[in-house]
C-alpha cells in the first residue's frame, strides 16, 4: 500500500468513527426511549449501518491488510458494493430527507459528514485506490443481499415496535402498498448505481489496456 493510500485512509477511518461516535452519544442521551430501544434504533438507520461498514472497511483495508477481515474488504467488489450503499445514503438524504428535520448546534455538523463529508471520502477511495478488473456484472446480485435484509429488518420490527427510522418505509401512516412501491424504487435506484459503477470501471480498464 502506498503512503497516500495510508493517509488517506487514515482520514477516512479518523473522520467516519468521529462522526458515528458522536452521533451514538448524542442519540444514546436524547432520552426519547429507553436505552435499550435507542440502541436498536441507532442501528435501523441505513445511514448509521452504511456509514459503520465505510468505518470498518478503512479500519479494516489500513491497519489489519493481512487478516481475514482485511483481505474481505479489500475485495474491490465489497468495496464497490459499499460504496453504492453510502452514496445511496447521500442521493436519497439530500435529495429527500434533508428538509424534513430541523437540526441544531454539533447534529448539525455530525449530519452533514454522515451524509455528504464521508460520501464524498469514500467515492473518491473509490476511485482513485480500487482496482476495477475484477468487477463483474453478477456480482450485483450479491450486492443486494444487504439493502434487502435492512429493509425486512425495518419493516418486520416496525410492525411490531411502530418505529421506522424513515417516513418513506412508515407503514402506518404511507401503508404497506406505499411502501412496497418506495422500496421498489429504491432498489431500482441500488440497481442503476450498480450498474454505473461496474460499466464505469469496465471503461477504466478498456482505457487503460488501450494505452
Amino acid at each position: 500500500m502506498k503512503q497516500t493510500e495510508k493517509i488517506y485512509l487514515g482520514l477516512l477511518t479518523v473522520t467516519t468513527w468521529f462522526a458515528l461516535v458522536f452521533q451514538f452519544y448524542l442519540h444514546i442521551n436524547s432520552g426519547v426511549a429507553t436505552g435499550g430501544e435507542l440502541l436498536v434504533r441507532f442501528f435501523s438507520y441505513f445511514t448509521i449501518d452504511s456509514n459503520l461498514l465505510v468505518a470498518l472497511c478503512a479500519t479494516a483495508i489500513l491497519l489489519m491488510p493481512q487478516t481475514a477481515l482485511g483481505r474481505f474488504f479489500k475485495k474491490p467488489s465489497v468495496i464497490t458494493a459499499i460504496t453504492v450503499y453510502i452514496a445511496v445514503v447521500a442521493l436519497v438524504y439530500n435529495a429527500v430527507l434533508r428538509f424534513l428535520w430541523v437540526l441544531n448546534g454539533w447534529a448539525i455538523v455530525l449530519n452533514e459528514l454522515l451524509h455528504v463529508i464521508v460520501p464524498i471520502l469514500f467515492l473518491t477511495y473509490w476511485i482513485y485506490f480500487v482496482p476495477k478488473y475484477q468487477l463483474k456484472w453478477a456480482n450485483i446480485w450479491g450486492w443486494l443481499v444487504f439493502p434487502l435484509i435492512y429493509i425486512l429488518f425495518v419493516l418486520t420490527r416496525g410492525n411490531y415496535a411502530d418505529f421506522y427510522p424513515y417516513p418513506f418505509l412508515n407503514v402506518s401512516k404511507l401503508g404497506l402498498q406505499q411502501v412496497i412501491f418506495n422500496c421498489m424504487l429504491i432498489t431500482l435506484l441500488l440497481l442503476i448505481l450498480f450498474l454505473g459503477f461496474i460499466a464505469i470501471g469496465k471503461r477504466q480498464i478498456k482505457r487503460q489496456s488501450g494505452q
